[in-house]
This record gives C-alpha cells, structure tokens and sequence, in this order.
C-alpha cells in the first residue's frame, strides 16, 4: 500500500518536478495533494468511488495496484500542465484508458423502480388506455 505522500512523489518525479533524492518544496506538495483530493472528488461526482475520502499526505492508500497506476498516471498529467512541463508522448492517452478502466470497473447504474400508481393496472381508467395500444 502506498500512502498519499509517495503517490504524490511518484506523479511528481514522473512530471520531471522532483529528481531522485530530492524532497518536494512544501508549496508543491501542498498543491498536489489538492489536485489530488479534487481529482479524487471528481471521480466521486462521475460515478467512481474509490472509496477514498479527503486525503493528508500520510494516509494510506488501501486500493488495488491498477486503481493506484489510474490515480498516479492522472496526477502525473495535471502536475505536468500545472507546472508547464511538455507531456510526454502517449501519457494522455494512458491517464485516458486508466480513467476508462476505473469507471468500467466501479461505475453502478442505480437500480430504477417505479410507482406501482403509475403502472397500468393501478390508473383509474384501465379501458380507456388500453384503446391507445391499437
């Protein structure tokens, strides 16, 4: 498991804002972990729950390496247009198909039900619908 701060550190070093050995200012890991809490947010909002609630840095992430790879591979994204690093080929279309793959596999349609006084059997004047079917 990994936790906020690594994840962040992760997208950071693949954006090209933090080398190996180097520690992120603090005005940038503060940002990033807004940018991910909203990106997180917005996944919610469309349907994806990771099941993850507003982050600090030191939380772990208790989600599976596919879920983890989507999450890093879209904060990578945002910090490289945030920090106006060039995108690296193929990197939007990867964060692409990892958003994709997370809304295949947790978006739920919620189950629909309706008013049995709206059904058929249940109006007043049954006979007189019926003639509309013909």
């Amino acid at each position: 498991m990994t936790t906020a701060r690594e994840l962040i550190n992760s997208s950071a070093k693949q954006a090209g804002i933090l080398a190996n050995g180097q520690v992120l200012q603090s005005v940038v890991s503060k940002d990033a972990l807004k940018r991910l809490n909203r990106m997180i947010a917005r996944l919610q909002n469309n349907g994806v729950d990771l099941g993850l609630s507003t982050l600090v840095a030191t939380d772990t992430l208790f989600i599976d390496d596919a879920d983890e790879e989507a999450l890093e591979l879209q904060l990578t994204l945002r910090l490289m247009v945030a920090y106006k690093r060039p995108i690296q080929p193929g990197l939007s279309a990867a964060a692409g198909s990892a958003i994709s793959e997370l809304q295949a596999k947790y978006f739920t349609i919620p189950e629909m039900t309706f008013d049995k006084a709206l059904t058929r059997q249940h109006l007043p004047h049954k006979h007189a619908l019926d003639n509309l079917d013909d």
